[in-house]
């Protein structure tokens, strides 16, 4: 087990098939031939203006590199420049030599011939599905290299097939869930067979389940001979998978780790932002207020399918309550129920001693996984003016609550950071003085320093007495978040002690450390 520290340089120079010529000039032998090549002086968007530099190494045959690193470290920038669409396709510029297969990406020649050697599943589905259908997603994919229709689409049925969406082929792309967008992004990306993998942030969005099968499908690419490049925060899903760790801060090495991380540096780790250990279990010391939502006997679902029945709980004053499940299993159509949104198929949904349908509008605010979707300004000081105008609460109360008002007054909401976007939602929300805030699977995409953010504003509002019910399979919502947390599993709704709930979710998505 070998870990370098934590400023140290790039090991290699360059590399000469099947051998790495290191600093000292020694020709060493590779384990594998390298798929990927590169050596990387700097990188930027525009001319001047650089975000990435001084990154050299190489993947070998069926091997695995994950790049590690805070939101903004040049994770993602990365992987644009090792593909080339940096300088072809987003005008910017790459200083350096970068080799995949025999083809250089940054050369147009080189560009046109990735999408035959390289698969990219990006961080959101909803920016990479273009097609109506799952089977147009994965046949367009093979149509444009060529393949007949016929063959395109047996092959994509039989690529739909292994990711159990056969029997969706034809159901338009909007209907599935968040977690079949991401499977479908998986079938598409490797129904050409690539001998490049490129996973940004694949667990974004994915339940634990999800994972799980994630890392076998990695397993089974690696013993046909492809190599993977993930780049994620969430470390902890893919340590025992690495054959190497590049750790980023601030477009540059700040580590490179083989084998598996110490307690110290998964500590370190955490705090720059890197999500690398066991998700912690915190307690709070919440007061039994009055119950503000109860639901008795509660069906919901749609049609007369219920996706969850004989559903009964209750929230109590600055409560915050975990609903936690698999992707499609019901939570989404809970919280839409619970706020007005959908008709409950049985049972009833009492708000402050109040039946649902006598209910003044306001006291449940729903708040979606995409939180874009709340906003209708053309800036955040427009987009709090607009909140104020409809919610009663002062625009000097409402930027009191988001700290990077002031620097971000003139920004339209949907440049925000992901992080911004999401803060931006709750307090949107929070606006209105509900009685109850739901949010839709809030930490989808966030880092361990951005997680940290978002769970103190919530803590923050339910001090002050509003109360949440939040929708998860996020470990660390449940342990370090929630008070309570209730697990719907096979159409039902129980109650389960928190701290066995995230030893369920982590050992499902292979934690091991």
């Amino acid at each position: 087990m070998h870990h370098d520290s934590w400023l140290a340089n790039p090991p290699y120079l360059f590399t000469h098939r099947d051998f790495l010529v290191g600093e000292d000039g020694e020709l060493r032998a590779m384990k594998a031939r390298p798929r990927v090549v590169y050596s990387i002086n700097g990188a930027g968007y525009s001319a001047g203006i650089r975000v990435l530099g001084d990154l050299r190494g190489s993947i070998g045959e069926g091997e695995v590199l994950v790049v590690t690193g805070p939101s903004g470290s040049g994770k993602t920038t990365l992987i644009l420049a090792v593909t080339g669409a940096l300088t072809s396709l987003l005008g910017g510029w790459v200083e350096g030599t970068v080799m995949l297969d025999n083809a250089n990406p940054l050369s147009l020649e080189g560009f046109r011939l990735v999408p035959r050697l390289a698969g990219v599943v990006l961080q959101d589905p909803e920016k990479q599905l273009i097609m109506p259908t799952p089977l147009d997603e994965v046949a367009f994919t093979l149509e444009n290299l060529g393949y007949s229709e016929r063959e395109a689409e047996e092959r994509a049925m039989s690529m739909l097939s292994r990711f159990g969406l056969k029997n969706k082929a034809h159901m338009h792309v909007e209907e599935l869930s968040g977690g079949e967008k991401r499977r479908l992004t998986f079938a598409s990306s490797i129904v050409h067979e690539p001998s490049l993998l490129i996973l940004d942030e694949p667990t974004s969005s994915v339940d634990p389940w999800g994972i799980r099968e994630i890392r076998r499908f990695m397993d089974q690419m690696r013993s046909t001979g492809s190599s993977i490049l993930i780049v994620e925060h969430k470390l902890k899903y893919f340590l025992d998978k690495a054959d190497e760790i590049i750790v980023l801060q601030e477009g540059g090495e700040a580590a490179r780790i083989k084998g598996t991380p110490g307690s110290g540096e998964i500590e370190a780790l955490r705090k720059i932002g890197v999500d690398a250990g066991r998700a912690r279990i915190t307690s709070r010391n919440v007061t039994g207020g009055r119950p503000v939502l109860t639901a008795r006997s509660l069906a919901v679902g749609y049609g007369d399918k219920p996706l969850l029945s004989n559903v009964d709980l209750e929230v109590r004053e600055g409560e915050i309550l975990a609903i936690v499940g698999r992707n499609g299993c019901g939570k989404t159509t809970l919280l839409k129920t619970l706020a007005g949104a959908l008709k409950p198929l049985e049972g009833e949904i009492m708000v402050e001693g109040e039946e649902m349908r006598e209910i003044k509008p306001g006291k449940i605010f729903y708040v979606p996984q995409q939180p874009d979707y709340l906003f209708l300004g053309r800036s955040l000081r427009d987009e709090l003016l607009k909140a104020s105008r409809k919610s009663g609460t002062s625009i000097s109360q409402l930027s009191s609550m988001i700290p990077w008002y002031e620097e971000s007054i003139n920004i339209s909401p949907y440049r925000l950071s992901h992080g911004q976007r999401r803060w931006l939602s709750i307090i949107i929300a929070w606006g209105y003085k509900p009685r109850v805030i739901l949010l839709d699977e809030p930490t989808t995409g966030l880092d361990y320093k951005l997680f940290r953010r978002l769970r103190d504003l919530v803590l923050k509002l339910a001090a002050g007495g509003t109360s949440f019910i939040i929708s998860t399979h996020d470990p660390r919502v449940v342990g370090e978040i929630a008070d309570r947390a209730l697990l719907a599993d096979g159409g039902k709704l129980r109650e389960e002690d928190r701290a066995r709930i995230v030893g369920m979710l982590e050992e499902e998505a292979g934690v091991t450390s």
